[in-house]
């Protein structure tokens, strides 16, 4: 069972697949938050064989959604009513901040914030 975690910024957007038994997650790539992208994610999908799909959720210092939950949450109906995923919402408060931490900054942060995402989801469902 693979799983697919999503950084989702108004931008760029860092995509992280698991291992093939949903223990590991490994960051994939950052794309452009354009027309393509939806096209760019079915792709990535049919690829790597997905079968549940993990959005970071945006949330301020108050707990309260940002702005930007209105896009995440469109993006998750859309992905479950046209590819009957199952679609998890993890609080993705500080990810960005964490993979710069760990790794230092780099192009492809975005990517690291995604695996971080992933990586709490697969931990939750272990436990």
């Amino acid at each position: 069972m693979k799983a697919l975690g999503i950084d989702y910024g108004t931008k760029k957007i860092g995509i992280a697949v698991s291992s093939e038994n949903g223990e590991l997650a490994f960051p994939y790539g950052v794309y452009e938050n354009d027309e393509k992208f939806l096209d760019t994610l079915e792709a990535i999908f049919t690829k790597e064989k997905i079968s549940e799909v993990v959005i970071g959720k945006s949330l301020n210092f108050k707990r309260i959604p940002n702005k930007i939950m209105s896009d995440i949450n469109a993006l998750k109906l859309k992905i479950e009513h046209k590819h009957s995923l199952p679609v998890f919402l993890i609080d993705e408060t500080f990810t960005t901040k964490e993979a710069e931490r760990i790794q230092g900054k780099h192009k492809k942060i975005d990517a690291s914030a995604a695996a971080l995402i992933l990586s709490t989801h697969l931990d939750q469902k272990k436990n």
